[in-house]
């Protein structure tokens, strides 16, 4: 089928059947997604209480936030072994696995003994399980967001992952939420003693109600359709990297957006959270109170933002998004510390409702500009693409900018801070060099190089 064809199709005249297949796709899919974005991030917010628990006590904060970071480390390798897979043995099969993969991984970081009681054991182990849920969701995003397009219309792909994009704030605000309300029902000495454990444990109920939904899905149309003419690849990695061009519009993925896209969102995130823990010395509860607000809110703008570039074109949100956000957040980042903590005490304090809401709402605004900048991205990386090969290089695409180089973002701005001598006033700002330079290079290279591509044919 031509995309002239399929572009004139909308959800309001797909067939019954059709159209409620389409919707239990797009539940499925986002459910676990979301629910690995949970459990991915539940061990970042909640790194210092790891450091605390299953490292020695004259580990730094910095020591820690390296093992944590280390599944993002590990997530191009996972890519490739998941795209394989994805686009020799099918779409459904492999975020199947991703997700249980992800699912024990995450139960058993809860498990885990004490440095107290094994010693070494604890951190190495901590390692290996991160190491596994980098793997896991590698093989996660890319399959759940190629799997939805390749069910959706031509002329809504942004609209229908747009709902993918959406997970990974609203997986940031249910993992908040959770460590949040643990905090608050238990007493500190119940939390230290075995509170942190349960938001690990929580997420193997999620995982077990994702699996059993996913199961009842099928195999994405496209790739059921060059699984039945013969043309699917039997070689998708030596062809992701050897096709003509291909490798170019990988690298074009990667700086042109997607590396400025993660960076820009671990900003919002957990950039955010410990500069307002540990520079503006905020109470844990108000700055997770300010994360949960501001992201619940601006990820309400992420699948309207993927909407929008079905209409206007995926670079010119994008554009928009990226030129809003290297303003944003040295105004934000600065405001912190000038209302938050202009004395610069190093004790924790309590700060005004006024400052309060003035610190939501500047999350809030890079809350916007990230989903400007990821809601359309998932529609434009899969476009990039043909079919045979599409899982492994938009998977390893990503899992580069959005793993290694984004996901580097909250590790390198402390290792700037702990290493670099700069002056009094500067100082608790030198971090944010890194990610302004990623996102600076990406407005370049978008604007430049790298080619729109929402009216394309996911066929060709």
């Amino acid at each position: 089928m031509s995309d002239q064809n399929s572009v004139s199709i909308s959800p309001g005249n797909l067939p019954k059947e059709k159209e409620t297949s389409l919707l239990l796709v797009i539940a499925a899919s986002a459910t676990g997604t979301l629910i690995e974005w949970y459990d991915l991030f539940v061990a970042i917010i909640l790194a210092s209480t790891l450091s605390a628990k299953l490292f020695p006590g004259n580990s730094g904060f910095l020591d820690t936030l390296g093992v944590v970071g280390s599944s993002y480390l590990i997530r191009p390798i996972g890519s490739l072994l998941f795209g394989r897979l994805g686009d020799k043995k099918g779409r459904k099969r492999t975020f199947l696995q991703s997700l249980l993969l992800m699912g024990g991984a995450t139960l058993l970081i809860g498990c885990l003994p004490t440095f107290k009681q094994v010693g070494w054991f604890a951190p190495v182990l901590l390692l290996l399980l991160r190491l596994c849920q980098g793997l896991a969701v590698s093989g996660e995003y890319a399959g759940a967001t190629i799997y939805v397009a390749e069910h959706a219309p031509a002329n809504k792909r942004g609209f229908y992952t747009g709902f993918i994009q959406a997970t990974v704030p609203f997986g940031l605000m249910i993992c908040l939420i959770t460590v949040f309300a643990t905090h608050s029902l238990l007493s500190a000495e119940q939390f230290d003693s075995f509170g942190w454990r349960l938001p690990f444990l929580f997420s193997s109920v999620l995982v077990v109600l994702s699996y059993l939904l996913r199961r009842r899905l099928k195999e994405s149309p496209l790739f059921s359709k060059i699984q039945t003419e013969g043309k699917v690849a039997q070689a998708p990695i030596q062809q992701a990297f050897k096709a003509k061009g291909n490798l170019r519009l990988m690298m074009l993925a990667v700086f042109g957006g997607n590396a400025a896209q993660s960076t820009i969102m671990h900003c919002t995130q957990f950039v955010s959270l410990y500069f307002l823990q540990r520079t503006v010395m905020l109470q844990d509860s108000t700055a997770l109170l300010i994360l949960a607000t501001a992201n619940f809110f601006g990820g309400l703008f992420f699948q309207p933002f993927g909407a929008l570039s079905d209409r206007v074109g995926r670079k010119k949100v994008i554009l928009t998004g990226l030129v809003a956000s290297v303003i944003i957040i040295p105004v934000a980042f600065y405001l912190f510390v000038y209302l938050g903590n202009p004395a610069r005490l190093l004790t924790v304090h309590p700060i005004s409702l006024a400052v309060t809401c003035l610190f939501t709402a500047l999350v809030f605004c890079m809350s916007l500009c990230s989903a400007m900048v990821y809601g359309p991205m998932g529609a434009f990386m899969l476009e990039l693409f043909p079919t045979p090969i599409r899982y492994t290089s938009m998977g390893f695409s990503y899992n580069v900018g959005n793993g290694v180089f984004g996901g580097s973002t909250a590790f390198i701005t402390e290792f700037l801070k702990k290493t670099l001598v700069v002056g009094f006033a500067f100082a608790p700002f030198i971090g944010l060099l890194y990610p302004l330079s990623l996102i600076v290079i990406a407005i370049f290279i978008n604007a430049v190089y790298v080619p729109e591509t929402y009216k394309r044919s996911l066929t060709e």
